[in-house]
This record gives structure tokens, sequence and C-alpha cells, in this order.
């Protein structure tokens, strides 16, 4: 325990440093150096819960069909409540707060950037490319591209987020009902820049003929409080004992009071004193700075943005975002915060809109949603409709795309990618139940036809390979053999391995001594430590089978690297060459195994090998120094190819098998009753895929529209 504490804190001390190193650029390819080490509390981690609730499962397994994450994604029932509110919210807070909760929604902006955003951000761009207006014109869209203008946020250089042509007029609808609700705040805004921010008082007050003024007065134009409720008094008296305790706290008392009768006094404040009391408000809440009053900082690719807050579209005055509306300072404008958000949508302690109009989800408790579901739920409906990685990020405004897989939250139903009509076939038919006779998986080498399997087609050069297979999945997914069956959901076999031996060598999870040997016996060929293949054939033709077998006993360390295996005792004896294997020198210890997903990591190490080698040769022609690198560099190349091409060879005699063949309705999830907005977009996705395929299949043309 000891020893692994002290490997996980070292861990996250080198990541920090590679990280530094990487950042200021002092090699010339990254380190990215990752620690295998996860979070210290074992306890309370999300992975830990649901081993479990699976522990406490009937059958000791969770539901496939339920997303990871589901809790990220806004439900039907919510997304349905959401809508109802459009006819039910009454104030203008509400409704301008409504209005950036459907933003989010329609965009996937992150809070931040969607509540900055601009009020004349929004510009239309004419469509001049006559088959964009062709297609504009078939599905009835606007003859336009709309574009918002904005900052984006944590180092991704976005300004601009194209809307989706279906949700341009949503997008419009919802710009002009804020800018026609928070204008005359704007003006406020405005006025009270043009002075320097020394006046506050209303034009209603201004407009007194007398300097002092009446708490009536106050209560209707400056301070609006919360009605008396229960009390028993009347919501007049108490909004007029609310505003007198809020002047007081901010140094303001009464400077005439006129008695009207018993225990009854009307009191009057200068207004001098109530322009002060707010630019004392003003100044508690932090509004008022050097030179960036009432004003919102945003950091966009390392530099800062002053916003003023008359420019923004979301604006409203204190204290309007709270349901129950206890306190309203109107001549105060202020952007909206996060905090008050999540108090509207329930997410933060408070009142939210849907306890306010009792609004339920379906397990009966009142809806609840968070400032980022919203863009949890846009990123994965991009996921479910198979948009790459890349594009995704550029989509979402994001800077690395590792980042996606934190937002992709897809059942399995969902993550499964039909490649034709036929794994449809059945659907509207009841399901077909495997027999132990017939089962899928006990047949799998009866006999290799398209039936059971999908014949491997890779037969491309390698020039070809590295455009063929880099990029399609990150280095944890390419480098352990389990994570690439669980992304891609195939393995590849070979008939003449048993499936023991062929699960062992797709996914390298060998065993013991005695293990490895029995592997290798089955396992050694041409293409897999070809040199021991012939010494231990030999023996065993010569009928030295205890030899022989003492021989595999020697060589079956079987080290897993992220490239290859290592045939020597590492436990006892350590790499002498410093792991020279990985960086693509030839070494009679490390061997190509033909696992899942090794064809991609050597891929991806020789297209950094080559990047090394390109740069290595401009940098020779200033320094020859650098000259034995650059031989060094060659060598890997060629190795790397080498490796290419041998893999290549093994996987081509290998048959891709697809875990699982032919989906069933239930396989797909398509009894389950849908829960979220993503369960609802995939079924449709694959509804109208299913037509697509069956038109196509019967040969039809649409008809051209001139």
């Amino acid at each position: 325990m000891v020893i692994q504490e002290t490997s996980r804190t070292m861990g996250l001390a080198f990541k920090k440093i590679s990280r530094f190193i990487d950042s200021q650029k002092f090699t010339l390819t990254e380190i990215a150096f990752e620690t295998p080490y996860g979070a210290i509390n074992t306890t309370n981690t999300k992975k830990a819960q649901e081993a479990q609730a699976a522990k406490q499962a009937e059958d000791g397994t969770l539901d496939n069909d339920t997303p990871d994450g589901e809790d990220k994604l806004i439900t039907i029932n919510t997304f349905l409540n959401v809508v109802s509110l459009i006819n039910q919210v009454e104030s203008d807070g509400e409704k301008i707060m409504l209005n950036l909760l459907l933003l989010l929604i329609v965009t996937g902006f992150r809070f931040e950037e969607a509540s900055s955003v601009a009020e004349d951000a929004l510009e239309r761009v004419k469509l001049t490319e006559k088959d964009a207006k062709h297609i504009a014109k078939k599905f009835n869209l606007p003859l336009y591209d709309l574009k918002i203008n904005y900052l984006a946020m944590k180092g991704s250089p976005n300004k601009v987020h194209w809307v989706e042509p279906n949700a341009i007029p949503l997008v419009e609808a919802i710009f002009a009902a804020v800018k026609e609700l928070t204008q005359p705040y704007r003006e406020i805004l405005r006025k009270q820049r043009s002075s320097g921010f020394t006046d506050f008082l209303p034009e209603a007050i201004k407009n007194i003929d007398n300097d002092l003024v009446e708490l009536d007065v106050i209560c209707e134009h400056l301070i609006v409080t919360a009605d008396a409720g229960d009390s028993g008094r009347s919501d007049r008296a108490v909004a007029r004992d609310k505003a007198k305790k809020v002047l007081l706290n901010l140094g303001a008392l009464p400077d005439k009071e006129i008695p009207l009768g018993k225990r009854k006094f009307k009191f009057l404040y200068s207004k001098a004193k109530l322009n002060e009391a707010y630019k004392l408000l003003a100044k508690n809440k932090k509004l008022i700075k050097q030179g960036e009053s009432f004003t919102r900082i945003r950091v966009h690719m390392n530099k800062s943005h002053p916003i003023a807050y008359d420019d923004m579209l979301f604006i409203m005055p204190e204290g309007f975002s709270s349901l129950t509306q206890n306190r309203i300072f109107k001549n105060i404008i202020t952007d909206i915060s996060i905090m008050p958000m999540g108090r509207f949508l329930g997410s933060n302690s408070g009142t939210s809109v849907f306890m306010k109009y009792d609004l339920l989800d379906e397990d009966g408790e009142y809806s609840v949603l968070k400032t980022h579901i919203p863009r949890h739920n846009v990123n994965t409906f991009l996921a479910i409709a198979g948009v790459t990685d890349h594009l995704q990020a550029v989509l979402m405004g994001r800077r690395d795309i590792k980042q996606n897989e934190h937002y992709q939250h897809l059942a399995l139903a969902q993550k499964i990618s039909p490649s034709s009509p036929e794994h449809f076939k059945g659907f509207d038919k009841p399901s077909v139940k495997h027999t132990k006779n017939d089962s899928p998986q006990l047949s799998l080498f009866d006999n290799f036809d398209s039936a059971n399997g999908i014949d491997s087609n890779i037969e491309n050069d390698c020039s070809d390979l590295d455009e063929l297979f880099s990029g399609q999945l990150d280095e944890k997914q390419i480098t352990n053999p389990v994570e690439h069956v669980k992304a891609t959901g195939t393995m590849v076999f070979d008939s003449d391995l048993s499936l023991e031996s062929n699960i062992k060598k797709s996914l390298h999870t060998y065993g013991s001594h005695e293990e490895n040997a029995r592997f290798l016996a089955d396992a050694l060929s041409e293409n897999f430590m070809p040199d021991l293949t012939e010494v231990y054939k030999d023996l065993v033709q010569n009928g030295e089978s205890k030899k022989a077998k003492e021989l595999l006993e020697r060589h079956s360390h079987l080290n897993a690297l992220p490239l290859g295996t290592c045939t020597r005792n590492l436990g006892l004896w350590g790499c002498p060459f410093g792991a020279k294997c990985v960086t693509g020198q030839e070494c009679g210890y490390h061997e190509m195994t033909g696992r899942s997903g090794e064809l991609e990591t050597i891929i991806e190490y020789s297209i950094s090998a080559q990047n090394n080698l390109k740069q290595l040769e401009q940098l020779v022609q200033q320094d020859n120094s650098y000259a034995d690198s650059l031989l060094k560099a060659k060598d890997a190349c060629l190795s790397f190819d080498k490796m290419k091409s041998k893999s290549q060879e093994a996987l081509a005699k290998g048959h891709l098998i697809s875990l699982i063949e032919n989906p069933t309705p239930e396989q797909f999830g398509e009894f389950r009753q849908p829960k979220t907005l993503a369960d609802f977009f995939a079924i449709e996705l694959r509804r109208m895929e299913k037509a697509k395929a069956q038109k196509d299949g019967k040969g039809e043309k649409e008809p051209k529209n001139d």
C-alpha cells in the first residue's frame, strides 16, 4: 500500500513536470506523461458506487441500456417542463432567465459564454452557393446562415458559433424577446454610464419638485420587496418596513418623519442621500471599479476583454432573478451570474422555477437542471450522430478533443453503429433467441463466412495505413487492448487458434508461466516469434517434447508493452537497453503480438517518428551535431515500417469478428422506455437511417427542383 501511494504521488509530480516542460516547448515532441494511478478516494467515487450497485443487483451486473452519466442528460419530462414554462412564467426576470436556458439548450454554450453574449451578437450570412440555396428551399430553411459572435473559454480560439439551420428561427426569437425585455434596463445603464456612475436616481424621482422623497415613492421606483404573505399585515406596510431596513443598512436615515396618527409616520429621504445609498450598494457589490464599472471581464486566449453590461444581452435589476423577489433594486442593473441561475434551475438552494410552477419529473420530484447539462446534451447528440471528435471539438468550442469523452454519455445501445440495413432485419418481427446449438459464439470458427464474421480486408500499402487508421481512437484505446475492444466492439480471430488463445492474444491477458507456455505452443507461427517457432518445431519433430516444453517456459515472459511484448524476465533482470523497442529500435527480446489496437499503436508511433525525422532533417542543415540523432530517427522509421508490414500481414490472415452480431431490438434498447432526449434522438436517428437505407436499396431518386 505504501509503495502504491508513493508511486501515485510520484506519478502526479511527474505529470506536473511534464506539463510544465511541454508548455515551455523544451523538447521537439511533447512528453505528455500520464500516470496510471487514479484518485485516492476509492469509496465514494462514481466507479465505486457503480461497483457496489452491481454487487447488490440480482445478476451482479448493471443495466447496459443505462447511459453512462445519465444524470448529466436532460430527461424527456424535464424538457417538456421547460417547454411548458414558456407559457407559464410571469415576471420579466423569469422570462429572461428562461430564454437564457433555451439558448444554452440550443447552442451547447458554457454558461459564461452564453450569459456574456452581446445584444448584437447575431449576424446573418446570405447563402451564395446554388446547392446550399436548393437544400434550404427544399427543407423550408432560411436562405441565410446565422452565426453568434462570442468569446470561447478554456483556451479555445473560437469566436463564432454557427447556429444549426433548423434552430435559426428559435435563436432569433430568443434574442428578439430578450432585447425587448431588457431595453429599459439598458437605457438606465447607459444614462448612468454617461454620468460616470454618479447618478443612480430614476427620472421619476428626479422629476419630483421637492428634494425630499416619500418612502412609498421609494418602494415604487427604487426598492421593491415581496408581499406580506400570511403575516396578517398589509403588503404596503411590509414593503415600507423592508425598504426602510434596507436604507438603514446602507447608512440612510430619514431626513424627516411626519406623524400621521397613532404609531404612524411619513418618512422622507433626501435625493442626495438616496443616491449615495445606491452608490454605496453598487460599491459593496463590486459593481463600481476603477475604469471597469458595471463591466464583466472575459478572458479569451490569455487576453482580458471587458464587456459593458449595457452591451450584453442578458441583464436585469439586482434581485430580479429571485423567484420570491424579496428585494429588488430597480436602478442597479447587473448581469446574470451562475449562482442565481443555479437557484432558478433547482441545482442551488432556494425556490426553483420548477417548484414555483409545481413541475415534477417522472420520479415525483421537482425537475432539476444544472447550467452545464445542456452542453452535455448537445455533445451527446453529436456523438450519437457519428460526428468525428475533431468536428465535435470545433462545434463545441473546445481546444482538446480528448475532452469530448467527458461529455459523451451514451448507452451501449446508442453506441452501436450498424454499417448496413442488414442489421435491422427482423426489427419488425419477434426477436430470435439463440439456443446452445446456434449460438454465434459457440460456432465462431465452424465456418468463416459473412454470416459469422467480416473478413479482414486490410490489404493496403503501408503508405495508406497511416491515413486509414491514425487518429480514430485515443492513446488509451489503442495501447490498452481491453479499451480498444470496448471502443470498437470487434476482435480479430485466427481460425488456427482455439477460442481461449484468440481471446488471450487479442486482449494480451496471459497468466502463469504454465499458461503462457500452453499459449505459445498454440500461437507460435512465422508471424509471432519466428525464431523460437523454428527451434520449437525442430525439437518436437525430433521427439524431444520435454526440451520443447522447457524452451517455451524459458520464453514465457510475455510482458505487456504499449507496443508489442517483451520476452525477457524483466522482473528479475530488468531492461538493459532503456526500452529502446518503444522508440522503434530493434531488440531481440521484442515481439509483436497481434493484439487488439497494436496496428493503430504502431501507426501512431510511426507518424510521430516521421515528424521527428522531418524536424531533425531541418536541424541538421543548421547544426551537424544532430547527425547521429538523424540516423537513429531514420532507423526508427524503417523499423516501424517493418512492424506495420508484419502486423498487417498477421491481421490479414485473421477475421474481424463483431462482438454483437446482427443486434436484436433488445440489444438496441428498442423496448426500453426512452428517458432522456438522447434516447429519443438515437431512436429517431436509427429510424431515419433505416428509411434511407431502404430507399437507397430500392434505387429511388429524388426529383430535381430548379
